[in-house]
């Protein structure tokens, strides 16, 4: 090893019992004797115990005295000294040194093949957990050589390790879905659970193919037990399933862990509703100009995109995706603001759908819409709890859906539906009247007084 004077100081051992002593140091460090002792001649560091006695010491001396007679140009017992474990293991140097461009490559491409192969997102690999992660496979790297054959997988430990340090109340996040074209369906699995410090966790467990013959209730859940139980997770009474609120995921997660319904999923499956379906449950869904308004901007805004034509428009539209339909307000917000200008990106065939487009209504709607995509958004959040939320969310919204006299008659028609569906599908837990009644700043329950009752009994 190479010696740093700043970092300690040599001194030599009182009792010569060997002439080998002429050649090495004790190390002495803050003047405290080390067990190492360090080679005048090549400044190199080597364990040393009196017990062991100096064999080791005498055999390196003679290897260095043969090298110097042999010949300045034989660097063999040189290579052989580079080996050797060096100071710097022990106390870090503040020399910083610079990274190689084809290692900053491997790196970037191995990055890239994590998050492609994994299904993760591309912000993971900023994140502290990961980097400590990798920083810690680092460090293990320095104690091997460069020759070591040690694989990767002899350093990183088991799912079912893991799965040890972890606190065991958690909540698993379970949603199925199918992809159109061909047909395949997938099922997302994610863990959120929260320290004793109060700090939020999420663990993306996985994008997993489902392989199963169909989609009962009793295969997603054996396929989602047998997911879980690769990472060592059980479900039972005392762990928390968030899913969507179809009903066979409600059979399926109905007994040995606690289902709550996703907040968001109630939220947009009501919007959908309101804009694209004729009837639901047997009774008509009376919006048809509502509805007949959201067509024509979609049938618009999808003409333009297909025809790369946005570019002479000051905003690029957005399509209407019915995996999440908050999109829904901003295809419709987008389309408002270049509204005066879409006419002239337009073919001929198209330009009926445009004129048939109420641009007061439209303003009208999306004026109603704001508060929606505030409430999803909020109800969305990944870094902080939003059970809580919940219940003054749900009362907001219907209190918005409040008709009012100067409305249009077509806003009086999408109030009126989303109120009645709102407080008949978007039915509240134990849970959301617990958590709302444990929150400092919404005990009081100011926004549904009426409520604040059966939070009582829930925790008496």
């Amino acid at each position: 090893m190479k010696i740093n004077q700043s970092h300690f100081t040599n001194r030599k051992k009182s009792l010569k019992s060997s002439p080998v002593w002429e050649s090495f140091n004790i190390v002495v460090i803050n003047n405290v004797r080390q067990k190492m002792v360090c080679c005048e001649k090549c400044k190199q560091l080597f364990a040393y115990r009196s017990r062991d006695g100096t064999a080791s010491l005498a055999k390196h001396k003679r290897s260095w005295q043969a090298t110097d007679h042999a010949s300045d140009t034989d660097n063999t017992s040189a290579k052989d000294l580079v080996k050797q474990t060096q100071v710097t293991e022990y106390y870090s140097s503040k020399k910083s040194h610079s990274v190689p461009k084809i290692i900053r490559e491997k790196v970037k491409i191995a990055c890239t093949e994590f998050t492609a192969l994994d299904s993760r997102a591309f912000e993971t690999v900023a994140g502290d957990g990961f980097l400590k992660m990798i920083q810690s496979i680092f460090d293990a790297g320095r104690y091997f050589s460069p020759t070591s054959n040690v694989s990767v997988k002899d350093i990183i430990p088991s799912p079912i390790t893991i799965n040890r340090h972890i606190d065991q109340t958690y909540c698993i996040r379970c949603g199925f879905w199918t992809e159109r074209y061909s047909g395949l369906s997938y099922c997302g699995l994610a863990l959120r659970f929260v320290t004793k410090d109060f700090t939020l966790h999420n663990f993306i467990l996985g994008c997993i193919f489902y392989d199963a013959d169909s989609q009962s209730a009793n295969n997603i859940r054996m396929f989602v037990d047998a997911q879980l139980l690769s990472f060592g997770l059980t479900l039972n009474n005392k762990i928390f399933a968030v899913t969507d609120n179809e009903n066979k995921m409600r059979a399926a997660f109905k007994e040995k862990c606690t289902r709550i319904g996703r907040s968001i999923r109630y939220l947009n499956k009501q919007l959908e509703h309101s804009f694209t379906s004729e009837e639901i449950e047997r009774t008509f869904v009376r919006c048809s100009k509502i509805q007949n308004l959201f067509d024509n901007v979609k049938k618009v805004g999808t003409h333009v995109r297909r025809r790369h034509r946005q570019v002479k428009l000051k905003q690029k539209l957005q399509l209407y995706l019915d995996t999440s339909f908050n999109g829904t307000f901003y295809m419709m917000n987008v389309f408002l603001n270049v509204y005066d200008d879409i006419g002239s990106v337009l073919n001929s065939g198209y330009i009926d759908y445009l004129t048939s487009v109420d641009k007061d209504l439209l303003k009208e709607v999306c004026r109603f819409l704001i508060v929606f995509d505030n409430a999803i958004d909020q109800l969305s959040a990944e870094e902080r709890p939003t059970m809580h939320q919940a219940l003054p969310i749900r009362q907001l919204l219907i209190d918005h859906c409040e008709v009012k006299f100067e409305d249009s008659s077509e806003l009086k028609e999408l109030k009126l539906f989303l109120c009645e569906r709102i407080k008949s599908v978007w039915i509240l837990q134990d849970q959301h009247y617990i958590f709302t009644f444990l929150h400092p700043r919404l005990k009081r329950f100011d926004a549904a007084p009426y409520e604040k009752d059966i939070a009582f009994d829930l925790v008496k």
